[in-house]
């Protein structure tokens, strides 16, 4: 685990494939977390976003955002490695040094706020169009909900190409220790179609991953269950397991994208 490879080709899928065994100790704790996180959440379930009538609840939107920023703790160590690795050569657990502890909480803190960011959007998005999403899944829309459902499009549309500009922030921070606005900023400026074909190419990909490892899934969960394990909980694990391995998978390619634009602009 200690190397100095650096895990840089040609295509950004081999980049993310390298970086997944390399780090493969760091990815397997933020999966053993993750599961200990759900199982948490299995057996502390919080209130509904919406009650039964579909009203918006206060109290499930803020325990939607505590937990969304807790699954994002296991995260952090693995974006922090993808960034090292590609910027400084330094793969596994050697990356975890390379800065020492001042430069993991310094990247972990700007990570934290953004998923802190993210959890409130995605909350605020879901209060204000799920019911809207639920008429269309029924066929029953009509057109101010469409037209909601339409504003609500673009909006995502415009936090995307936000998260574009800004995204280059980690890879500022683990290059220079800092990272002004404008400097940032600029990194998404120069690379936004680079930046924006790639990131758009992997929010696509992603649910054709998790579709592509259903099977597997539910083998996995069959020998759980044969071999003296229940099914609720053998499911629960699983598909725990599975989803962070998609979420380190997807962690470490946007590391790879916003590294390399990084490296363009420098």
């Amino acid at each position: 685990m200690n190397g100095h490879a650096q895990p840089f080709k040609t295509w950004i899928i081999q980049d993310g494939m390298a970086l997944m065994w390399q780090g493969r100790g760091i990815v397997a704790i933020s999966v053993l977390l993750t599961v200990l996180i759900s199982g948490l959440g299995a057996v502390m379930p919080g209130p509904a976003l919406l009650d039964t009538e579909g009203t918006p609840n206060l109290t499930g939107a803020i325990w939607q955002v505590i937990w969304f920023a807790i699954y994002a703790i296991p995260l952090i160590p693995v974006a922090y490695v993808s960034h090292i690795a590609v910027l400084r050569g330094e793969v596994g657990f050697a990356a975890m040094r390379v800065q020492g502890l001042t430069g993991l909480l310094r990247f972990a803190r700007g990570m934290m706020a953004a998923a802190l960011v993210v959890a409130v959007l995605v909350t605020l998005y879901q209060l204000v169009f799920v019911s809207d999403l639920l008429l269309m899944s029924t066929g029953r829309v009509d057109a101010s909900a469409a037209l909601r459902l339409g504003a609500g499009a673009v909006v995502a549309l415009l936090v995307f190409a936000l998260f574009v500009l800004l995204g280059a922030w980690g890879a500022m921070i683990v290059q220079a220790g800092q990272a002004r606005f404008g400097d940032v900023l600029a990194v998404g400026r120069r690379c936004f179609f680079f930046l924006f074909a790639r990131l758009l190419a992997v929010v696509l990909f992603l649910p054709i991953l998790s579709a592509l490892v259903l099977p597997v899934m539910g083998q996995v969960v069959a020998i759980l269950v044969a071999i003296g394990i229940p099914a609720d909980p053998a499911f629960l694990i699983v598909s725990a397991a599975f989803s962070a391995l998609i979420g380190c998978f997807a962690v470490v390619l946007v590391s790879v994208i916003f590294c390399r634009a990084s490296l363009r602009v420098k």
